[in-house]
């Protein structure tokens, strides 16, 4: 299917496909330039890009599917994929297949090498919802970068630097786990500019969380 180039994109094909049944999983990290070479062989060996003749021919002998989610952000040396499959498909004997139900799938940031990973949002299920949302280390680094923020004694800098982290939060993929994880965040920002500031000093303008993630049609 090729590599796909934004976060959100990949992020909802990931969630759509656990919540269809595609749990187990496997992923990893590739030069760009070693793409095709993995996409060829993951068609071949695990029937990644069946069609859909294919695939339903796949269900109703009992083979299964899989399917390998490719994300190469722009200008990026490489990429991180996973293959994803169902309950009955042979990937399970010849892979180091998890269980996306027991093992949480993350999305790494975009500007990493292969040496540091480091996740930046995680797949889990809320009330009883598969949806994406900030791994624990991500929301501790945003609560202090805040709280930071607002602790600075040059009112400039601190307007800058509060302006600068709603800008970025509001940039995060709206999925409903990341939107209640700025909420949140929101939330004690203004808990800790209220603490910390003198009452007369305005808290820079707070935009609502991010957008809902826009449907991307898929198989």
């Amino acid at each position: 299917m090729g590599s796909m180039r934004y976060k959100a994109a990949a992020m909802q094909r990931v969630q759509d496909l656990v919540r269809r049944g595609y749990s187990r999983w496997v992923s990893g990290v590739v030069p760009r330039e070693k793409i095709a070479r993995l996409e060829a062989k993951f068609a071949a060996r695990y029937g990644t890009a069946a069609d859909k003749n294919e695939r339903r021919r796949r269900r109703r002998h009992g083979a299964g599917n899989a399917w390998l989610i490719v994300y190469l952000p722009a200008r990026q040396r490489y990429a991180v994929w996973w293959l994803l499959v169902d309950e009955v498909h042979p990937a399970k004997h010849y892979e180091a297949l998890q269980d996306a139900r027991e093992t949480r799938i993350t999305m790494p940031n975009p500007y990493w090498c292969p040496e540091v990973w480091q996740a930046d949002y995680e797949l889990v299920r809320l009330d009883n919802i598969w949806t994406w949302r900030l791994v624990e280390a991500r929301r501790r680094e945003w609560v202090k970068r805040l709280r930071d923020a607002v602790s600075r004694s040059d009112r400039e800098t601190r307007n800058r630097l509060v302006r600068q982290a709603i800008y970025s939060m509001r940039g995060m993929p709206g999925f409903r786990g990341v939107r209640d994880d700025v909420q949140d965040l929101i939330r004690k920002l203004k808990d800790d500019w209220a603490r910390l500031r003198r009452k007369g000093e305005p808290l820079p303008a707070i935009p609502k969380r991010p957008p809902y993630v826009r449907r991307i049609k898929h198989e």
